[in-house]
């Protein structure tokens, strides 16, 4: 009669299997429940001690499987912390399929976990035979039943997604800004050379009709002779010098009027004469400077504006071309400032055009006020303004590739 066979069964709980977490920045290791039954089926019971060894042999199978599980994560989690150095919808989508994979992989890989407890625990049955004679002829069936998990994304990813997100929405709200006051700027200076031009021709203009206002003034008094070799380009010399001749001259040339009323009756014929003109400059004068107040505000709010991206952009390290778009933007404050630098010249040339205006225009000679006309030339700003227009656009581009980046 064949000898009765004996089942001893036992079975390896573990209640998860990465005992041993490592420590990690944006990901979390679920717990991998195991359940690992080992029957054994002999001419005998098996003892308790010996069943102890054949889980032993199956938990240092297992802790092989725990090595192979931390490992992957280790390195996932550091590929995960390179690509969300410039976080992005796009890298989190990224994030989620690794994940995905490295679950899928792990979870095929716990698959073979079993048959290779079966062959460590065959290979600790073969030697616990050769104490134990019962165990020769026995046969051993693994099973391990799973409850099996699924690494998840820390919250620091959608964290660093969303304020990278808030982050580029608001240099995006910056740039537009910055955008729209360089349109508005480039708008104010469209008019810009035609009031430059008429100030030049009105001021121009007033001198020619000084001149002749002058001569024609002194004309009018019949003096003869006394009007002959006065310098008209500077009027208040020429003045002052036909005072001095009308002191000495005779009642015959005269007529019986003292200078003073000589004199009188020329200033208030050449006044009446250049005062239309004088009111023409005056308008073309002020027209100038609320033109020049209005672009240095318009500046002002660029280069602030520009100075507010730059000083986000530079911070923005994780952005591509973050840094790079705040050096651009540093460009359009320090053009903004020269801009800003010609612009405070020209409205105190501006106050200088009116200090020439004093006296109805009769006190300053010409060659100064040339020379002022000059100068006026030079205090264009077209140059400047398209270096600031230059850099604006360049800032833009890049920030559009920065919101393109981070979508």
């Amino acid at each position: 009669m064949a000898q009765k066979k004996v089942v001893t069964k036992d079975v390896l709980k573990i209640v998860d299997l990465v005992r041993d977490k490592p420590k990690l920045k944006h990901l979390e290791i679920p717990k991998y429940r195991a359940d690992v039954s080992i029957e054994v089926t002999a001419s005998g019971a098996v003892p308790s001690t010996a069943m102890d060894r054949l889980k032993d042999a199956a938990n240092d199978v297992m802790i092989e499987y725990e090595t192979i599980i931390r490992e992957e994560a280790v390195k996932l989690d550091a590929k995960i912390d390179a690509l969300m150095q410039q976080p992005s919808k796009e890298n989190q989508r990224e994030v989620e399929r690794m994940v995905a994979d490295a679950t899928l992989s792990i979870n095929n890989a716990l698959k073979n976990a079993e048959p290779a407890a079966q062959v460590a625990i065959e290979k600790r049955r073969k030697l616990e035979a050769q104490k134990l004679s019962l165990l020769k002829e026995a046969r051993v069936k693994t099973v391990i039943k799973w409850s099996l998990g699924a690494i998840k994304i820390g919250g620091s990813i959608a964290k660093l997604v969303a304020t990278s997100g808030a982050e580029v929405t608001s240099y995006k709200t910056i740039v537009t800004e910055v955008v729209k006051l360089g349109l508005d700027l480039k708008q104010q200076l469209k008019n810009e050379e035609a009031l430059r031009k008429d100030l030049r021709a009105g001021l121009a203009a007033f001198l020619k009709l000084r001149e002749t206002s002058i001569q024609q003034a002194i004309e009018r008094q019949e003096l003869g002779d006394l009007g002959n070799g006065l310098d008209l380009k500077k009027p208040k010399t020429a003045i002052s010098s036909l005072m001095t001749k009308l002191k000495a001259a005779s009642d015959e040339i005269t007529k019986g009027r003292d200078a003073k009323t000589i004199g009188g009756a020329i200033l208030k014929f050449a006044v009446a004469k250049v005062e239309s003109q004088l009111k023409d400059v005056e308008a073309a004068r002020v027209a100038y400077r609320e033109h020049t107040t209005k672009t240095m505000t318009k500046t002002d709010k660029l280069g602030e504006k520009a100075d507010k991206l730059a000083k986000a952009m530079r911070s923005a390290k994780t952005l591509k071309d973050g840094v790079k778009a705040g050096a651009k933007c540093m460009e359009v404050k320090r053009a903004a400032r020269e801009m800003n630098e010609k612009l405070a010249k020209r409205e105190a040339f501006l106050l200088e055009i009116q200090a020439v205006m004093a006296g109805n225009g009769l006190e300053i000679d010409d060659l100064t006020t040339l020379q002022k006309i000059k100068a006026l030339d030079k205090l264009t700003i077209m140059s400047e303004a398209k270096g600031v227009l230059d850099a604006i656009k360049d800032v833009k581009e890049l920030v559009d590739n920065i919101v393109e980046a981070a979508s």
